[in-house]
């Protein structure tokens, strides 16, 4: 269970302060500054206190509550010693362990999370924030992650300062208090290397008793990738696109705006010219065959909701499968897949990530 936790004494009457007027109240501050400790000291004072309290832990990269790739929202019902002790009991996933890229995905997730309706019940909401706080992206993400929630409090965690260039402006939020703490005493910088570790620890509990399933994708909708979201290629126009560029191609569809295709890697790259004439198009997605091996997936339920993550093992084009392995008893509530860029071992091992979704673009870039 580890060392008990410790409350520093500048931080005693700012907790007294939020457990007396309770609401949501998010905590922010740059890595390492003692933020993930505060929430749980927060917490704890408020369950002793009598005061009902929800956690949504939105760290994707060090998450505690769930595995990492994933938002995660725990119910406080005993005392505890950190916020992994808490279990999840809803998940949202982003897909990456980084927000680089993933910031909308992100204050999206925790936004969701705050306004479940499990959290919502409580009369104290503590947000674990990510630990983005410097610069202009850090400026934007946490002052569009504060105005999407309206918080009844904002605890900054700085060292020196460097959340100020935010909450000068959150200052004049009428409705909100903003509480400047100095960060957790003898707090150690923690390494990449430790970062990787633990990520890797939460990954290999979660898919330890995991199964691997095939599934339809012909029943199955995505999202994160163009993967079957348009209408399958003509077999005459996927030989047209295997001759331009003199590699198998496995599959293709038309997809919005442009043409999405699943070829062998070391195809020729002129042979690209080809395909946006006889396209019509100059967005053409090429993707190598084996990108989706490895990769992590939210798998949803009928209201869009994580049921739990998974990682492809592989995809039969021709027969329009994907094998998954996650730790699902059964596949069948399935209805959509979220496709993240981490690409992970059952074990825990991360082994890269996407550049960009669905590899090549040439011509105008595509998004979603």
């Amino acid at each position: 269970m580890g060392v008990p936790l410790q409350t520093p004494e500048e931080w005693q009457s700012h907790i007294s302060e939020i457990i007396s007027s309770p609401g949501i109240t998010v905590v922010v501050g740059d890595l390492d500054t003692g933020k993930t400790s505060f929430c749980a000291l927060l917490a704890n004072a408020a369950f002793l206190a009598g005061v009902s309290t929800a956690v949504v832990d939105g760290d994707i990269g060090q998450s505690e509550i769930g595995p990492p790739t994933t938002i995660g929202l725990g119910l406080m019902e005993s005392e505890i010693r950190s916020l992994s002790d808490l279990s999840p009991r809803r998940l949202h996933f982003v897909g990456s362990t980084s927000l680089s890229g993933h910031l909308l995905a992100t204050v999206t997730g925790v936004k969701k999370m705050v306004d479940d309706p499990i959290a919502r019940e409580n009369q104290l909401i503590i947000v674990d924030t990510a630990g983005m706080v410097r610069g202009p992206i850090g400026r934007k993400f946490i002052t569009h992650q504060v105005e999407v929630l309206s918080p009844r409090h904002i605890v900054a965690l700085q060292r020196s300062g460097e959340s100020e260039h935010f909450l000068k402006f959150l200052d004049t939020w009428e409705d909100c208090s903003i509480h400047r703490l100095s960060c957790a005493p003898e707090r150690r910088t923690t390494s990449s290397i430790l970062r990787s570790q633990r990520r890797a620890v939460r990954f290999r509990e979660y898919f330890l008793h995991g199964s691997q399933y095939e599934m339809p994708l012909e029943s199955l909708a995505t999202t994160g990738t163009w993967l079957h979201t348009g209408d399958i290629l003509e077999p005459k126009y996927l030989k047209f696109s295997e001759q331009a560029l003199g590699a198998t191609v496995f599959y293709g569809e038309r997809i919005s705006g442009g043409i999405y295709l699943i070829a062998k890697a070391g195809y020729n790259r002129r042979g690209v010219a080809e395909l946006q004439e006889q396209f019509k198009t100059k967005a053409v997605t090429i993707v190598p065959a084996d990108t989706y091996m490895n990769l992590v997936i939210g798998l949803l339920g009928k209201h869009l909701e994580l049921l739990a993550l998974g990682i492809i093992k592989g995809v039969d084009f021709r027969s329009q499968t994907i094998s998954v392995y996650t730790p699902l008893r059964s596949v069948a509530p399935v209805r959509s897949i979220r496709f993240g860029v981490l690409k992970l071992r059952p074990d825990g091992t991360e082994i890269g990530h996407l550049q960009q979704p669905d590899g090549i673009i040439s011509g105008s870039r595509l998004s979603f």
